[in-house]
Parts: C-alpha cells; structure tokens; sequence
C-alpha cells in the first residue's frame, strides 16, 4: 500500500481550522489592545483630574480629555474629591465574516486622593 499523499490530504484538510485559529487569537489579541488602550486613558484622565481637583471647570475638562481621547460614551462623576469613570461600549471583531461576534466591555475606575497619593482602582 503507498501512503505518499497521507500527510498532504491531513494538511489540506487542518488548513482551514488552522486560519481560524490564528484570526481568533488576532481578534482576541486586537481587542486586549484596544481595551488597555481604553483603561489608560481613562487612568490618565483620573490622575488629571486629581492633579487639578480644585479648578472650576474640571468637569469640562475631564469630558473634552475623555472625548478627545476615547471614541465611546464615557460617564464622568466628579463627588467627594473622588472621579469616577465608566466605559461601556462593543467592540467589533476585526473579521465579521468569519467570527459574528460583537465583544462587550464594560470599565469603571475610580480615583482618590489619600495621604496626597493618587489611588486609581477598578471597580
């Protein structure tokens, strides 16, 4: 018996799974990306804003940093010498015609000041 082709008809065949695969990872890999570049944002806006807790307009300010530098709908809360952001938006995959899917993700980071040290967690 000859099993010269074997082997190519089983990569012919895996070749397929194999692309899908690598454009998960792609996806998945793409959307970490986007979703830190979110968080750091959105903690350079909170370290900001407690730099400059004391201005008049501070509200004003945050929303046009928080505009300027991230595309979804963003909430502001400014209460007790404490910013509070939240972010909620869907994040798309990079290829809808092989991966249907529509990401949601859902930020919400607060800052404080404490001792004069700025503390941003997440909620």
């Amino acid at each position: 018996m000859n099993n010269k082709g074997q082997s190519l008809v089983l990569f012919i065949l895996f070749l397929p799974l194999l692309f899908l695969l690598i454009a998960i990872i792609y996806d998945l890999g793409s959307l970490e990306i986007n979703k830190q570049k979110n968080i750091n944002e959105i903690k350079n806006t909170i370290t900001y804003g407690l730099k400059n807790i004391n201005d008049s307009d501070l509200n004003q300010k945050l929303n046009n940093l928080l505009d300027k530098n991230i595309k979804s709908k963003t909430t502001l809360k400014i209460e007790n010498n404490t910013i509070t952001i939240n972010l909620k938006y869907k994040e798309k995959s990079i290829f809808p015609n092989i991966i249907k899917k529509n990401y949601p993700i859902d930020l919400t980071y607060k800052g404080y000041l404490d001792n004069e040290k700025i503390i941003i967690v997440k909620e």
